[in-house]
């Protein structure tokens, strides 16, 4: 079971708004530890290394290690209400 609520929303839109122009898919690897994304633009010069541990998140639970792919444009559409 993978589980991970934050206390504002805002803190993982920020996120969002600062990679969404470097990537347009991610995979976002979940462990008991966090969540960790590393993932080159598709021109090969910016590196995305991004750090959530758990103990930032209001809950977290990751039973067993997890990839989640994303369509990142997708997400931040869909976070902005449109």
């Amino acid at each position: 079971m993978f589980e991970a609520r934050l206390v504002s929303s805002a803190t993982f839109k920020k996120v969002l708004d600062a990679i969404k122009d470097l990537l347009t898919e991610a995979s976002f690897d979940c462990s008991e530890s966090g969540i960790q994304l590393q993932a080159m633009d598709n021109s090969h010069v910016s590196l995305v290394s991004l750090t959530l541990r758990s103990d930032g998140f209001d809950k977290y639970r990751c039973d067993r290690n997890l990839t989640m792919g994303m369509n990142l444009g997708r997400l931040v559409y869909l976070n902005n209400g449109s």
